[in-house]
C-alpha cells in the first residue's frame, strides 16, 4: 500500500494550491488516478484508491504495479516543476 499523510502533503501543497487543486488526499488520489489512466493505463484496473482528506491511499495485489506508481509519484513529489506540470496536465481542481 502507498500512503501520504497530512505532514507529507503539506511539503508540496503550494504546488496544488497554485493550480487551484485540492492539496489533500483527494487531490493526490485524483493525480494518481489520472496517471494510471493516461500514462500507465495497464495499471488502471489493478490499483485501487481509498483516500480521505488527510491521507492518500493506493493499493494493489500487484506489487510491481504499485511500485511503478510509487516511483512516478515519488519523482513528482521531489521535483516541484514536474509535480506542477502533472497537476496542470491532469486538470485537477
Amino acid at each position: 500500500m502507498l500512503s501520504l499523510f497530512d505532514g507529507d502533503m503539506e511539503e508540496v501543497e503550494d504546488v496544488f494550491d497554485e493550480a487551484g487543486a485540492e492539496s489533500n488526499g483527494h487531490g493526490w488520489e485524483a493525480l494518481a488516478w489520472w496517471l494510471t489512466h493516461t500514462e500507465m493505463p495497464d495499471l488502471a484496473e489493478v490499483i485501487w484508491f481509498g483516500s480521505e482528506g488527510g491521507t492518500f491511499v493506493a493499493g494493489s495485489a500487484d506489487r510491481a504495479a504499485l511500485r511503478r506508481l510509487a516511483e512516478r509519484l515519488h519523482a513528482a513529489f521531489h521535483d516541484r516543476s514536474l509535480l506542477a506540470g502533472l497537476v496542470a496536465a491532469a486538470g485537477l481542481d
